[in-house]
C-alpha cells in the first residue's frame, strides 16, 4: 500500500511537471509528431511512440527526465525518458532508464546479477544478463546489462502485469540498439 501511494504521489509530481513544461519549448524533447521540428533526444528515440503503444496508448512520445541523482554515483552516466498518459486521474507511464559505467568500479554500483537472481523471472536472454519482476499488479519492470550499460523499463499502469510480455518486447528493442 505504501509503495502504491509513494507511486501514486510522484506519478502525480511528474504530470504537475509536464503541465508546467507547457509546448516542451525549454528544451525537453518533445515527441517527433505533431508539428515539432526537433528530434527526440538518444534515450527518448530508442523506442517510438507506436513501440510504446503497445503498453501506454496514447503516450506522449516520451520527454527527458532529470538525471543529477546520477552524481551520486561514481563513474556513472545517466539518460531518462518517461512516456507519459494521462486522463483524468488515470496516470499510465513508461520510465525508460540507461545507465552507462565507464569503469569496473562504477559498473559494481549499477550491476543487476543480484536482482536477476531474486527476481520473478531471471534471464529473458537480452544482453548479458536481465530479469523480469512484478512489484504488483500496476507496476512491472524488465532490466537488462550489455557490457557496461544497464538499463530498466519501469511500467506504471492500472493492471501493468497484462502488458508483461510487450513490455519485454520493447526491452529486446532497446537492447538491439544500445
Amino acid at each position: 500500500m505504501n509503495m502504491r501511494f509513494g507511486a501514486f504521489c510522484l506519478a502525480m509530481g511528474m504530470a504537475a511537471m509536464l503541465g508546467a513544461c507547457g509546448d516542451g519549448s525549454d528544451g525537453h524533447a518533445v515527441a517527433a509528431s505533431g508539428g515539432s521540428d526537433e528530434e527526440p533526444s538518444h534515450v527518448c528515440g530508442l523506442l517510438n511512440r507506436e513501440q510504446v503503444n503497445a503498453v501506454v496508448p496514447g503516450n506522449d512520445g516520451g520527454r527527458d527526465r532529470d538525471t543529477s541523482e546520477a552524481a551520486l554515483f561514481k563513474d556513472i552516466e545517466m539518460e531518462h525518458c518517461t512516456y507519459l498518459h494521462v486522463e483524468g486521474m488515470d496516470l499510465q507511464f513508461l520510465d525508460l532508464i540507461i545507465y552507462k559505467a565507464s569503469s569496473d568500479e562504477g559498473f559494481e554500483q549499477i550491476d543487476i546479477s543480484g536482482r536477476a537472481r531474486n527476481a520473478s523471472v531471471g534471464d529473458l536472454g537480452i544482453g548479458d544478463v536481465s530479469y523480469f519482476d512484478d512489484f504488483d499488479s500496476n507496476t512491472i519492470e524488465v532490466a537488462a546489462s550489455i557490457g557496461r550499460i544497464v538499463f530498466e523499463l519501469k511500467l506504471n499502469l492500472q493492471d501493468a502485469a497484462a502488458k508483461k510480455e510487450q513490455l519485454i518486447e520493447l526491452a529486446r528493442i532497446v537492447a538491439g540498439k544500445l
